[in-house]
């Protein structure tokens, strides 16, 4: 009988450091170790080197696409473990379309509804707490169906509902964000109005309440549901052409209006994002005057504004993500006059270099940001063009980073709980660039009987893709170790190497050490933390959650799908899931 250590050595943000630093990461109890300039980077799921951005390199993925609408989404759309797209096109042909991931960056394109008049925004999340992704979309057609649901009915097949024909009357529907609003554990909607209006819809679970939070706020456009006075409730912050408002959730559906800056020329874009790392949201904004500002969440809803920008042309789209990755987030913006797209490095202390990608000049619109290649960098998803103009197209920017060829990354000491005999080293390796020569994983292992003598480092397991190795291989010294005597403890280090292009590393998704668990009858499970208080178990598709506190489930891109109060009991389709307590993160794997 075997039995399988599963030693995910990830942390959920990143961290950087220096040469020969080390550190300590609680919520894991992993540390991690540089000893070269370049540290290695985690990622929910991933490892890579630490790198310094050094451009983009862009993809197409559908010529028949405009730019002019809200932002894209980047989602997995599938539950796959891979992210999705998910695109609208206004400007005609009035389609909303999904493109799924081959898990490299190629898609296929497949339509949700076609001949549905001009869709500004799209968002997907699972409303239905069902384990498929569902899809609000805001629109102004003629025919009255402002705020629709594409209700997935199982196998990717939607079917399309109005929640509202008129949203606001006489206007169009503009932006849309979903979240739970009220606290009770399901997905509502938040819809601004183009005329200057907002109003969220609650899921009665047999059908939609309209609520109105205020008309005459003047031209509105993108809106984004977050916690931004961290009092555990979800508020709703909102761009209008002069001014930027946080709708506070004062509990029960109830709102109150703050403006957090009433001195905007032509305000758009707006995304969430915590870039100072002190555990609020911040919000960055473009204003198509030619500024990109960053509000630093002070807290109480009090907000500092920081000019990012005052030269840009027309900036649009805006989303915030870590390029390079540093353990801090950067901003990404398309500008649409300039037909540039603008990566602003976040140097610390929220001091922001401006870098111009050379790419092609198109006239970029909306911005979706997220991992498409499986490299664990944030890529870019942006939609080109003007309403009246030929279309330029849907197409995707990978990150670049220029780094260091080869770091190391030592884990924490693993504790089995009884003595075992290890047997096997098992890796899983993304590579999306299979004809890149030079990329191999090298792992080492420690092994000991009682955590303080240790035995020397044994290796390299060289890995060129992924596979299995057996500890014990005659050509490895001092391998017979692992023959000769039974160990309680295992501590592994893994180092990483691109060695004729550094823009190409491997990429580590999982890693796992099989023993034998010595005939003691029931299968037994170790892994890096006890799993004792809270309790998550995984029985087939089945996820159930004993804890105190709150609870969520977060799909790998971050859309949270399920959430609750001391316990939950759901049912998942496969792929790679977050489940979130209050001071610990757990990954799940549905196979």
């Amino acid at each position: 009988m075997l039995v399988f250590l599963v030693s995910q050595s990830v942390v959920q943000s990143d961290w950087s450091g220096g040469a020969g630093v080390c550190s300590t990461v609680s919520s894991w109890n992993n540390t991690f170790c540089s000893a070269t300039p370049y540290a290695f980077y985690s990622f929910p799921g991933k490892l890579r080197l630490k790198g310094i951005f050094k451009t983009l390199r862009e993809y197409s993925v559908d010529n028949s696409i405009g730019g002019w609408d809200n932002d894209p989404d980047i989602v997995d759309m599938d539950l796959d473990g891979d992210n999705d797209l998910l695109v609208s096109d206004e400007s005609g042909p009035d389609v909303v379309y999904w493109y799924e991931n081959s898990g490299c960056g190629g898609f296929a394109r497949h339509t949700i509804e076609s001949g549905v008049e001009s869709v500004d925004e799209v968002v997907a999340v699972d409303y239905q707490h069902d384990g498929d992704m569902d899809v609000f979309a805001a629109a102004h057609p003629t025919i009255s169906r402002d705020l629709i649901l594409y209700r997935n009915d199982g196998g990717m097949s939607f079917s399309a509902h109005t929640i509202d024909p008129n949203v606001g009357g006489g206007s169009e529907a503009e932006g849309v964000d979903a979240g739970d609003l009220d606290g009770d554990g399901d997905y509502d909607v938040a819809v601004t109005w183009l005329a200057g209006g907002l109003w969220w819809y609650e899921n009665t679970g047999s059908g939609w309440t309209k609520h109105g939070l205020g008309t005459g706020l003047g031209t509105s456009y993108d809106v984004v549901i977050g916690d931004y006075d961290n009092d555990g409730d979800n508020d709703i912050a909102m761009a209008t052409r002069n001014a930027l408002r946080i709708f506070r959730n004062d509990g029960g559906g109830t709102f109150t209006q703050v403006v957090v800056d009433n001195s905007l020329s032509d305000g758009y874009g707006l995304a969430k994002g915590d870039a100072d790392g002190d555990g609020d949201y911040d919000l960055a904004l473009t204003d198509r005057s030619g500024k990109v500002y960053l509000y630093r969440n002070d807290g109480g809803l009090s907000f500092t504004r920081i000019t990012v920008d005052n030269s840009a042309s027309r900036p649009m789209g805006i989303q915030l993500a870590d390029f390079e990755p540093d353990g801090d987030l950067d901003i990404a913006v398309a500008d649409q006059n300039a037909q540039r797209i603008y990566i602003y490095i976040n140097g610390g202390s929220l001091i922001f270099t401006k870098t111009t990608p050379s790419i092609s000049t198109r006239h970029y619109f909306g911005v979706g940001i997220g991992d498409l290649n499986s490299d664990a960098s944030p890529d870019i998803l942006v939609r080109a063009g003007l309403y009246s103009s030929p279309k330029e197209g849907l197409w995707w920017y990978k990150t670049v980073l220029q780094y260091y060829p080869n770091a190391t990354l030592t884990s924490s000491p693993l504790d089995a709980g009884v003595y075992r005999e290890w047997q096997e080293v098992r890796v899983q390796f993304s590579n999306c660039n299979p004809s890149a020569p030079g990329k191999e994983i090298h792992v080492y292992v420690r092994v000991s009987r009682y955590g303080s003598s240790w035995t020397p480092w044994i290796g390299p397991y060289v890995f060129t893709g992924s596979g299995s190795q057996n500890l014990y291989q005659p050509s490895i010294p001092l391998s017979d170790t692992f023959t000769e005597q039974h160990f309680r403890f295992l501590q592994y280090r893994i180092e990483l190497y691109a060695s004729t292009d550094s823009t190409l590393s491997p990429i580590l998704d999982e890693i796992e050490f099989v023993y034998d668990p010595l005939n003691e009858g029931d299968d037994l499970g170790v892994v890096e933390r006890k799993d004792q208080n809270p309790k998550v178990s995984l029985v087939g598709r089945k996820l159930l959650v004993r804890t105190e506190g709150r609870v969520k489930v977060v799909t790998s891109d971050g859309r949270l799908l399920f959430q609750g109060d001391d316990q939950l009991n759901v049912s998942l389709k496969p792929g790679i899931y977050w489940v979130v307590l209050e001071n610990d993160t757990r990954r799940v794997i549905v196979r």
